[in-house]
């Protein structure tokens, strides 16, 4: 970015090298979920330098910041997560990940970097903020079975918020460009787990045992034909097996098969379709004398509410080009726990963004947790700029 080519203010483009050191310095020590240790004090350790009123919380890396130049004003939340991807970093760059099998290959650094590059703007033009703000520095949103948005909502905060925001990178749309609607943005997600027990027989003998393999196959191949005949085909629905285990030698009959997979939805209705089928699809495995245990970790769709798409389309229109501004984009069938945030506000005023943060010629074309996956760091100052109209005059 050797020029300001997308039209963010002079005084936040003199940010441009600390965005783009801060996010190489957290694109190096990726974190899993719940063990954001290192990120949580790099964050956190900025945030006071900035002068911000830090809370944390005994037993979670999760944190938010305040800051209160007039308490008549409303306070508005920005939400950036934290956690990376059990996945090797393939950038092969000079700042790629130091822990081994860890990667932001979701682009939460980038994520970080946006608030923390808008939090010291505002540190430093606090005459030019309309509403105090809070930014919440959020631990695991990446795995649904590790307490995150849901457990910094039960632990309060979004308490006293009037307005809780979020962006999402996505390195397949371009940067100065960012997408969403009014409505349903992300689909209604869920993680499940499903062990079955058999019994073990030798290979040639497969009528003495019960084959867990083989029951296996038999739920997962029978969702296909839920989502095919028990679904509005006007509504999409996914069901998908990402793990499956079982059997130790190729001689004999499984007795244990462990299968890991999720259920997307975009409307309510369907969501309980797929859940209720998928268990009932599973009793007649207990019928047939196998065992069986699931568990399910589930997050609500985002919704975006009308008055923040509103507030967003605003805040982007003051320096994005009418055309780059996407305001009636279709819903991504990926799920984001950010929903807990929306859902506790007082009137669920808050939305969701996706920017983009691709680059066609610099040849950053990438779906998120791809290998490798890489950002513009152009597209830092873009998403900093949004946050910052939100909450200045």
């Amino acid at each position: 970015m050797n020029k300001n080519k997308y039209n963010v203010s002079e005084k936040l483009f003199v940010l441009k090298e600390f965005s783009k050191k801060t996010r190489q310095n957290l694109h190096k020590i990726p974190e899993l979920s719940g063990q954001e240790l290192k990120t949580s004090q790099y964050c956190r350790d900025l945030m006071t330098r900035f002068g911000y009123t830090i809370k944390t919380y005994e037993g979670y890396t999760g944190f938010i910041a305040d800051l209160i130049t007039d308490p008549e004003k409303p306070l508005i939340a920005f939400r950036a997560d934290m956690d990376a991807l059990a996945m090797p970093d393939m950038t092969n760059n000079e700042h790629r990940s130091v822990h081994e099998g860890c990667a932001h290959n979701c682009g939460h650094d980038t994520h970080m970097t946006i608030a923390l590059t808008a939090a010291n703007y505002l540190s430093q033009h606090q005459d030019e903020m309309s509403a105090n703000v809070r930014f919440i520095f959020q631990m695991a949103e990446e795995d649904m079975r590790v307490p995150g948005a849901d457990k910094m909502v039960e632990l309060g905060c979004v308490e006293g918020v009037g307005e809780v925001y979020a962006l999402h990178n996505n390195g397949a749309q371009e940067t100065g460009c960012i997408s969403f609607n009014a409505g349903v943005m992300t689909s209604w997600g869920s993680t499940w787990t499903l062990d079955i027990y058999g019994v073990s027989a030798h290979g040639s003998t497969p009528q003495k045992g019960l084959d867990a393999i083989r029951e296996a196959s038999r739920i997962l191949d029978y969702m296909d034909y839920i989502i095919a005949k028990k679904t509005d085909p006007f509504s999409p629905a996914v069901f998908s097996c990402g793990m499956i285990r079982g059997g130790t030698i190729p001689n004999a009959v499984a007795d244990h098969v462990q299968a890991r997979g999720t259920i997307r939805a975009m409307d309510k209705e369907t969501d309980q379709i797929l859940k209720n089928s998928f268990q009932e699809i599973i009793a007649r495995s207990e019928s047939g004398g196998f065992k069986t245990t699931i568990i399910h970790d589930s997050y609500p769709a985002v919704e975006n509410h009308s008055q923040a798409h509103q507030r967003i389309l605003e805040a982007a229109g003051k320096f994005l080009p009418t055309e780059h501004i996407e305001s009636n984009s279709r819903p991504m069938t990926g799920s984001e726990d950010f929903s807990y945030m929306i859902n506790a506000t007082k009137d669920r005023i808050g939305a969701m963004f996706f920017l983009g943060s691709g680059n066609k010629a610099k040849g950053i074309d990438n779906y998120l947790h791809s290998n490798p996956y890489y950002i513009d760091d152009d597209c830092l100052l873009v998403g900093a700029q949004i946050f910052i109209n939100l909450v200045t005059r």
